[in-house]
């Protein structure tokens, strides 16, 4: 799998969000993303996981 550069860490107002399939990183304020290599929904690695 190849290794994308990581843009962490986000401006205060920036989510980080990863895509499942290819690892893409990506720093946005918007609250869902989709890979635009992919097009499968990144996710949120901004928020705590569920315990």
């Amino acid at each position: 799998m190849p290794r994308w550069s990581d843009p962490a860490p986000c401006d205060d107002d920036e989510r980080l969000f990863e895509c499942p399939d290819c690892g893409k990183r990506l720093c946005t304020d918007l609250s869902t993303v989709s890979c635009d290599r992919c097009g499968v929904e990144m996710q949120n690695l901004s928020v705590p996981r569920p315990q």
